[in-house]
């Protein structure tokens, strides 16, 4: 049991997921799969699915060592993984967003003013923001609520 704590602190991946955790005040063991698939997507900017997966595998078996349930095995957790999995496979069929950077000085000029000032107002009712209503593309994470006293 002993060598068992020891080879689990030891862990690189699950001291990162502790630590993961804790800045977000999530309980890392017993780990809900959300938690395990929140952090599948935050690795998703840092390392491929591969990755991901051995990382998640790694977890799993801190929980295993630890006689608790594994939270790998639930369908939220694979499906963020397949997600993954499908994103990193089209991504090179994704089109840039735009084709050259203005910033680096290299592609289009400044778009020159408007010839009338109808035109000018219409040019400006386009170019507000909108809201988009989609989903979020990262969990958002919201603190536990309190309890409340019993009187």
């Amino acid at each position: 049991m002993r060598r068992q704590t020891r080879a689990i602190r030891r862990d690189p991946v699950w001291r990162e997921f502790a630590h993961w955790c804790h800045t977000r005040g999530l309980r890392p063991l017993p780990a809900h799969p959300w938690t395990l698939a929140a952090y599948a997507r935050w690795c998703e900017s840092q390392h491929r699915p591969e990755t991901i997966v051995e990382r998640i595998r790694s977890i799993a078996r801190v929980h295993v060592l630890a006689c608790v349930p594994s939270p790998d095995r639930h369908p939220i957790v694979g499906r963020t993984l397949s997600q993954l999995r499908l994103r990193e496979q089209t991504r090179s069929h994704r089109a840039a967003l735009f084709e050259a950077d203005p910033a680096d000085g290299s592609g289009e000029q400044a778009p020159s003013a408007p010839a009338s000032a109808d035109e000018g107002e219409r040019e400006a009712e386009r170019s507000t923001p909108r809201r988009s209503r989609s989903m979020r593309s990262t969990p958002r994470l919201v603190p536990r609520r309190p309890k409340r006293l019993e009187r």
